[in-house]
């Protein structure tokens, strides 16, 4: 029997979803999500993986179930960061940290100049509490049976496919979102397990390419699955297989969106210099390894909109309907953005150029005849205002266009707005699942389907205005920078 159908799995912050797909045609099949299920302890949040694992075993089954002797293969991705450590044993021995949680930040504020400055030179990551090293070192402090190990750490996608084969794994873009990898070596770094005190203690995976097959179902002792021969593969880190789906060019900006935003350049080779450095934008391993990526993440994305309808008590519906009606004023002109107020969206900290997990959001503009549609308003304004920041950042600010993909291809009023604040040309990928089509592009290189997508260009009136609110908005960010470091300037 012809095997002609592929899953694709996509673990992201809020949702994650299981895409079963022909290959061979590109056609979706049939499609699963279910949320990205957390726990909240005294600390902050952290991923239930067993409950995960639980929805995604019981999912995978049913696909199998259904379509016998069809599937050829199942390709995981996911966000980053987020991970377990295991014993010598194989046992998994820790919770595992959602990629966001702060309670490693007291590590990263102990690291000295001297110490970020080569984690940066080493992993071309600025020192974060969101990256896997200071969790790791959170969770290694905690463990009471330290004879145990040294113990194994293992990303989302490398958990649910050691499940599913047994064999322990990574792949190059996961790997370079630890803040152990040396990505110009692609080599693990003792020197920096040494920062941590985690000499001898700890132990990452083999580091392989997303193509390649890490085992089978077959060795997976899991019922019904190991019945099949399905070939199992990590993809790599969301946004990575996002970019490779599209098949992004190097004269192009990503602006992947989702509950953060995320903005991606490719390079042929590492940007890890000082100046970089000083803007906290992040280095990394393409899923094609002989490229690097230079990437920015804004920790508040599509999660703003998730914060106004919780506290404006609105429905998806309402959300959907007060943008349509706020794009087609804008359109009308009949908003000026030099009246309305904006908003910094640091509602879960901020990235670059000031990557700093302690920073709050701001609302300016506020006065008695502001409504709730004019927050909404102000609230979008300060997401591309943010994404202008964070643009301007990038060395190689050359890009003749940004390709957007995810959830903001939904949301016109959105999409507007960036193409007039960036004022460049937008081109929206008009697909559900990004990332779903770049594993299934992974695992099937000459897999090619039509990519259905439009543009959206500046208007040259509202790009001047941005721009001064822009300025605006620069004022206020410095501000508010010296405020979260604790200091007041006049």
């Amino acid at each position: 029997m012809t095997k002609n159908l592929a899953i694709t799995v996509d673990i992201g912050t809020t949702n994650a979803k299981v895409t079963l797909f022909d290959y061979t045609t590109g056609e979706i099949r049939e499609r699963a999500s279910f949320p990205t299920i957390k726990i909240e302890d005294k600390e902050g949040e952290l991923f239930d993986h067993q409950a995960i694992w639980g929805q995604l075993e019981a999912i995978l089954k049913s696909f199998v179930i259904q379509n016998k002797e069809k599937i050829d293969s199942i390709t995981i991705a996911s966000v980053g960061e987020a991970g377990v450590l295991l014993d010598q044993e194989g046992v998994v021995v820790t919770p595992m940290i959602a990629w966001y949680d702060q309670r490693a930040r007291e590590y990263i504020e102990c690291l000295s100049k001297q110490q970020k400055e080569t984690i940066y030179r080493i992993t071309g990551l600025p020192a974060h509490s969101n990256y896997s090293l200071g969790k790791i070192k959170w969770l290694m402090d905690r463990i009471k049976n330290k004879e145990k190990g040294p113990y194994l750490w293992l990303n989302i996608p490398d958990l649910f496919a050691y499940y599913l084969t047994k064999r322990k794994v990574t792949e190059y873009s996961l790997a370079s979102r630890t803040m152990c990898y040396d990505i110009e070596k692609k080599d693990w770094s003792n020197e920096l397990l040494s920062y941590f005190d985690l000499d001898g203690m700890i132990q990452f995976p083999e580091v392989i390419s997303a193509s390649t097959i890490i085992g089978y179902t077959t060795d997976s002792g899991l019922p019904i699955l190991s019945d099949e021969k399905i070939a199992i593969r990590i993809a790599g880190h969301d946004h990575m297989v996002g970019a490779f789906g599209i098949k992004l060019q190097e004269n192009e900006l990503l602006n992947s969106t989702g509950t953060t935003e995320g903005l991606l350049q490719l390079m042929k080779s590492p940007a890890n210099n000082q100046e970089n450095f000083g803007k906290s934008l992040s280095n990394g391993v393409f899923i094609d390894a002989q490229m690097y990526t230079i990437f920015s993440s804004m920790p508040t994305g599509g999660s703003a909109f998730a914060w106004y309808q919780q506290l404006f008590n609105k429905s998806k519906e309402q959300l959907t309907s007060e943008c349509g009606q706020l794009l087609d004023e804008y359109l009308k002109d009949k908003i000026d953005p030099l009246e309305t107020g904006f908003f910094i969206p640091h509602l879960n900290g901020s990235g670059a150029p000031f990557k700093n997990g302690r920073s709050k959001g701001m609302l300016y503009g506020l006065d008695l005849t502001t409504q709730a549609k004019d927050i909404l308003f102000a609230l979008v304004v300060g997401l591309v205002l943010e994404l202008k920041l964070v643009t301007e950042c990038f060395e190689h600010n050359i890009a003749d266009r940004i390709v957007v993909i995810g959830p903001a291809i939904n949301n016109p009023l959105w999409l507007q707005l960036k193409a007039d604040a960036m004022n460049k040309e937008l081109k929206v990928i008009n697909i559900d699942e990004a990332v779903s089509f770049g594993a299934l592009r992974i695992a099937y290189p000459t897999f090619t389907a039509k990519l259905p997508s439009e543009t959206y260009q500046p208007n040259p009136k509202r790009a001047t205005e941005l721009s001064q609110v822009f300025e605006k908005y620069q004022t206020l960010y410095q501000s508010k920078k010296q405020i979260t470091k604790g200091k007041l300037t006049s």
